[in-house]
């Protein structure tokens, strides 16, 4: 668990029970690098929008999506833990004509 420092406060990235695991146990082990990342890359947003509870993210072309629930600690040092990660039901990829 890192600490990442950003205009607006301090994030960290916390993986929920059983999350690493059962990404690792799918061989998508590079998968947490990827999810820290693209938390990392909003990170400085949710700060500053102060956002709090849960947060769904999902892909509409994909239809993966990520569970997240961002935590306070005191007013500029926040957690985000990822709760879940959802492959199991992609959805193909509209094709445009």
């Amino acid at each position: 668990m890192k600490k990442t420092k950003y205009e607006f406060g301090d994030l960290r990235v916390i993986f929920g029970e059983g999350v690493k695991e059962d990404l690792m146990a799918r061989g998508k082990e590079v998968f947490i690098d990827e999810i820290h990342r693209l938390v990392e890359s909003f990170g400085n947003k949710l700060l500053m929008t102060k956002a709090a509870g849960p947060i769904d993210f999902t892909n509409k072309t994909s239809g993966i999506s990520i569970l997240l629930d961002m935590q306070w600690e005191s007013d500029d040092s926040a957690v985000v833990y990822v709760q879940q990660v959802n492959l199991d039901n992609p959805q193909p990829a509209a094709v445009v004509e």
